[in-house]
C-alpha cells in the first residue's frame, strides 16, 4: 500500500540573528591561509604606489575640464566646421562650390560631434571613479573613529552612482541607533546624516556630470561678432542744406550743384529712378493676377542693393547711399573681387572660415511718414518773402473719415537754403492737351488745420474765408499749439510735393503728398554669400522708435530735384519711364480720391503712391552726412551718445562652430564641473592628510568573512535594523583590516595572534 503523506503546516521563517556556538566556528586562519602574505612589504609598497598613482590620475581629470572651461569662457571660435585643424576649414561661401563644400563640412561635423560624445562619456566615468574614492575615504574616516560606521554605509561607495540610491530607505535610517545599541550622541548622528546628504549630492553630481561635460565639450553653431571697430563720429546731416560738393555725386561739380543744375545726376541716378518706376509697373501688374501681391522694388548703390524699410510706426526708413558706398568696399573684398595692398585680405582669414557671414556697419538713415491726397490749392500772400498755401482734402493717418484743410506757412528762403522748388514733367501723351505738368516741392516750418466743425481756436477758418479781414491774424494762426496728437506730429517741419493734374479743367486741382522726416542710426547688414544673397541686398535693423516728442528734420526741397535729375524750373524729358508712368496714373489717382472709383484701376491708383514714395526715397537716400575720425580714447559720455553724435562701428557677424556660455544649460554645465573640480581637490587633500588607502571589494569581503559573529545582530529583524549596526575598522600590524562590532556596553575586539 502506498504511503500517504500529510501536508506539514508551513512555519514562519525566523529572520532573527542568534548567537552562534564558537565551537561550531572554524578556527582562525593561519598565516599560510590568510589572504595577506607573511612577508608583504613588496605588496605594501605596491599598494602605496597604486595609491599615489590613483591620486595623480584623479588630479589629471582637472586638466581637460580646465581646457573646456577656457574654451567656453573665451568663446573660442573653431570655424566653418567643428573640425578645423589649425583654424583652417574654408567654406568657399563666395564660390560656386559653396553647396557641395557645405555638404562635406556637415558630414564631417557629424563625425566630430559623435567622437566628442565619447570624450564626454569618458570624462563622466573618470569622475565617477574619483567620486567613488572620495566617498570611500569619508566612510573610512567614520569607520575608524568613535563607534564606527553603520553597516548600511559600508558599501555606499559602490552604490552611490545609481540615482535610485538616494531613494533607498537605508541611506536615511542608518544613522539612528538600533534598539540594542548604546545611546548615541546627537552630534554623531548629525555627522552621519551629513554624510548621507553629501552622498546624495555626490550621486546627483555624478549623474549630471555626463550631460554637463557633453554641453561643454560639444561646440555649437553660433552667431558671433568680430570686435567692433570705431569707424566715424557722426556730426551732422546735410538734409537741411542745398546739395553741394565736388564729390557728392558722380559727374557733378560743386559749381553745378550751387547753380541748382541737378541734371548732372542723370548719368547715375536717372536710370535708378526709372528702374524703380519700371518695378512699380511690374508689381502692380503682378498684383492683379491670381495669387499676386505688391512687392517693394530695390535700387543699387555701388556694389550693393537696398529696399525701403517700412515699420510699425507708419514710417519708411531709407538707407543712406554714402554708407552703402563705404560698405561696398568691404563687400568686394570679402568676395575676393577687390584686394588692397595695405589692408588685410579678409576672405581667407575670417569670412571664408565661416558658414555664413554678415558685414555690418552703423550709420544714419532718414525715415519719412508720408501720405498722398487730392484737393484744391489756395495761396495767400503775406509779404514779399512769405505766403500761406492751403490744400483741401487732407485726412489724418489715424482717421480717414474726417477731411481737413491743411495750410502751410511757406517762405522763399535764401539762395543757399531755398524753401521751395519746382520743375515740370514733359507730357508726350497725344491724348492730353497739356504739354507740361507742374511739380512743386515745398518746405513749411509750420502747418495748421481746420475742418467743418473746428479750427482748434486758431482763427484759421476765419482767415481762409476772409483773408483781408482785420480780424485775420496769420501770426496767431501759426502760433497755436492746441492740436490733437495725430495732427501735431504732422504740423512741424513739413515737406509737400504738389502735382498738377494732366487734362484737368480745374486749374486749382492738385494731387499732393506731405511728409515729415526723422533720423535714426541703424545697423546696416549685408550677407556676403553669393548663394544666399545673390543680389547683395543690404538690410537695416536696430531702427529704434521715434518718440512722441521728436521734432522732424528740416528738409531742403532741392534734394527732390537732385533725385529727379532735373534743373530748377525746367522740364524733365517725357520719354523717361518715371515721367510717362506718373503722367498716366496721376488722373487715375485724383479721380479715385474724388469718388470716381474704378475697381479695374485700383492698382493703377496705388501705383502713384508707390512712384511718389520711390522718388521721395531716392531723394533722401542721396543726402550726405558729415563725420570725423573717432576719438582714440572716447569718454563714457561719448560712447553713450546715441542720438546726437554717435560713434559708428564696423564689424562682422559670423555663423561658425564655437564654444560659449550663451545658454542656461551651458552655465549649469559650468557649475557641475566646477563642483567636480572641488571634489577632486577634496579627494587629494583627504588622501594626503589621512593616508587612507582604498581596499578592493575582494579585500573587504575577505575581511568580513574572517570576522566572527559576536551576537551584534541578535534579535534584529529586517534590513533597516541590520543596517544600523556599527562596526569599527582597524588595521593590525600586518596592514589587514579587522571589523570590531559594537556590543552593549563595550567593544568586542578580535585580533589574530
Amino acid at each position: 500500500m502506498d504511503s500517504v503523506y500529510e501536508p506539514v503546516p508551513a512555519k514562519r521563517p525566523d529572520t532573527s540573528y542568534h548567537p552562534v556556538n564558537n565551537n561550531d566556528l572554524s578556527p582562525p586562519l593561519s598565516e599560510k591561509e590568510t589572504p595577506y602574505p607573511a612577508n608583504h612589504r613588496p605588496y605594501r609598497r605596491s599598494r602605496i604606489f597604486l595609491h599615489w598613482l590613483w591620486h595623480f590620475l584623479s588630479l589629471l581629470w582637472i586638466g581637460p575640464i580646465v581646457v573646456l572651461l577656457y574654451l567656453n569662457f573665451s568663446k573660442h571660435v573653431i570655424g566653418a566646421s567643428a573640425w578645423c585643424p589649425r583654424g583652417n576649414c574654408d567654406a568657399q561661401a563666395t564660390t560656386g562650390n559653396a553647396i557641395q563644400r557645405a555638404y562635406e563640412l556637415d558630414r564631417q561635423d557629424h563625425d566630430v560631434n559623435g567622437a566628442l560624445q565619447f570624450v564626454a562619456k569618458a570624462l563622466e566615468v573618470w569622475f565617477v571613479f574619483i567620486a567613488t574614492s572620495l566617498i570611500y575615504d569619508i566612510a573610512m574616516l567614520f569607520a575608524k573613529k568613535g563607534r564606527g560606521l553603520p553597516v548600511g554605509y559600508l558599501l555606499s561607495h559602490l552604490e552611490f552612482a545609481d540615482i535610485r540610491y538616494i531613494f533607498n530607505r537605508i541611506l536615511w535610517t542608518s544613522p539612528m541607533p538600533h534598539r540594542n545599541s548604546n545611546p548615541e550622541k546627537r552630534a554623531r548622528i548629525i555627522k552621519l546624516y551629513l554624510f548621507a546628504i553629501f552622498t546624495t549630492l555626490l550621486t546627483i553630481l555624478a549623474n549630471l556630470m555626463g550631460p554637463a561635460t557633453a554641453v561643454l565639450v560639444l561646440p555649437t553653431l553660433q552667431w558671433v561678432q568680430t570686435p567692433h571697430m570705431m569707424n566715424q563720429t557722426f556730426n551732422d546731416t546735410a538734409v537741411m542744406y542745398q546739395p553741394s560738393g565736388d564729390h557728392l555725386f558722380s559727374g557733378c561739380s560743386n559749381v553745378q550743384l550751387l547753380a541748382r543744375n541737378y541734371s548732372c545726376t542723370q548719368e547715375v541716378y536717372g536710370p535708378s529712378l526709372d528702374d524703380w518706376a519700371a518695378q512699380s509697373i511690374s508689381t502692380s501688374r503682378q498684383a492683379k493676377t491670381l495669387n499676386g501681391n505688391l512687392i517693394g522694388g530695390s535700387s543699387q548703390e555701388a556694389a550693393l542693393t537696398f529696399l525701403l524699410n517700412a515699420t510699425t510706426q507708419d514710417l519708411v526708413w531709407i538707407p543712406n547711399r554714402q554708407v552703402l558706398r563705404s560698405m561696398s568696399h568691404e563687400y568686394l573684398k570679402t568676395a575676393g573681387l577687390l584686394t588692397d595692398i595695405d589692408e588685410p585680405e579678409y576672405p581667407d582669414k575670417i569670412y571664408n572660415n565661416s558658414l555664413q557671414s554678415f558685414l555690418q556697419r552703423q550709420g544714419p538713415s532718414l525715415g519719412v511718414q508720408s501720405g498722398c491726397y487730392a484737393g484744391n490749392v489756395t495761396d495767400f500772400t503775406l509779404d514779399n518773402n512769405r505766403y500761406v498755401r492751403c490744400y483741401t482734402g487732407w485726412t489724418s493717418p489715424s482717421d480717414y473719415t474726417t477731411n481737413y484743410t491743411k495750410c502751410l506757412r511757406l517762405g522763399v528762403g535764401s539762395d543757399d537754403n531755398p524753401y521751395n522748388s519746382q520743375f515740370y514733367l514733359e507730357n508726350t501723351a497725344k491724348s492730353s492737351p497739356d504739354t507740361e505738368t507742374g511739380v512743386g516741392v515745398y518746405f513749411a516750418d509750420k502747418a495748421m488745420y481746420f475742418n467743418k466743425t473746428t479750427d482748434f481756436n486758431s482763427g484759421l477758418k476765419s482767415c481762409f474765408n476772409n483773408p483781408t479781414s482785420a480780424k485775420c491774424d496769420w501770426n496767431r494762426v501759426f502760433r497755436t499749439e492746441l492740436l490733437p496728437e495725430d495732427l501735431r506730429n504732422t504740423s512741424i517741419n513739413v515737406g509737400v510735393v504738389s502735382y498738377q493734374i494732366p487734362g484737368e479743367k480745374n486749374t486749382d486741382a492738385r494731387v499732393y503728398c506731405d511728409h515729415v522726416t526723422y533720423q535714426s542710426f541703424p545697423t546696416y547688414s549685408v550677407d556676403t554669400s553669393h548663394i544666399t544673397n545673390r543680389q547683395a541686398l543690404v538690410l537695416m535693423d536696430n531702427l529704434g522708435e521715434i518718440s512722441k516728442d521728436a521734432v522732424p528734420l528740416v528738409v531742403n526741397p532741392d534734394w527732390f530735384l537732385a533725385a529727379w535729375s532735373v534743373d530748377v524750373d525746367t522740364a524733365l524729358d517725357g520719354n523717361r519711364q518715371i515721367v510717362k508712368e506718373l503722367i498716366r496714373v496721376l488722373p487715375i489717382f485724383y479721380d479715385a480720391l474724388n469718388g470716381n472709383y474704378d475697381e479695374t484701376l485700383l492698382y493703377d491708383a496705388v501705383e502713384f503712391s508707390i512712384l511718389h514714395l520711390y522718388a521721395l526715397g531716392q531723394s533722401l537716400s542721396m543726402v550726405n552726412y558729415y563725420a570725423t575720425d573717432p576719438p582714440n580714447h572716447p569718454t563714457a559720455e561719448q560712447l553713450n551718445d546715441k542720438d546726437h553724435h554717435p560713434i559708428f562701428h564696423t564689424y562682422a557677424t559670423l555663423h561658425v562652430w564655437a564654444y560659449g556660455l550663451s545658454g542656461r544649460t551651458s552655465k549649469l554645465g559650468v557649475t557641475v564641473v566646477v563642483l567636480g573640480i572641488a571634489c577632486v581637490i577634496a579627494r587629494l587633500v583627504m588622501g594626503v592628510s589621512t593616508g587612507v588607502q582604498e581596499r578592493s571589494t575582494v579585500e573587504v569581503l575577505a575581511s568580513m568573512f574572517e570576522h566572527r559573529h559576536q551576537g551584534e545582530f541578535e534579535g534584529l529583524e529586517g534590513e533597516g535594523c541590520l543596517a544600523k549596526v556599527r562596526y569599527r575598522i582597524v588595521e593590525d600590524g600586518e596592514g589587514r583590516q579587522n571589523f570590531l562590532p559594537e556590543k552593549k556596553g563595550r567593544w568586542s575586539h578580535i585580533m589574530h595572534s
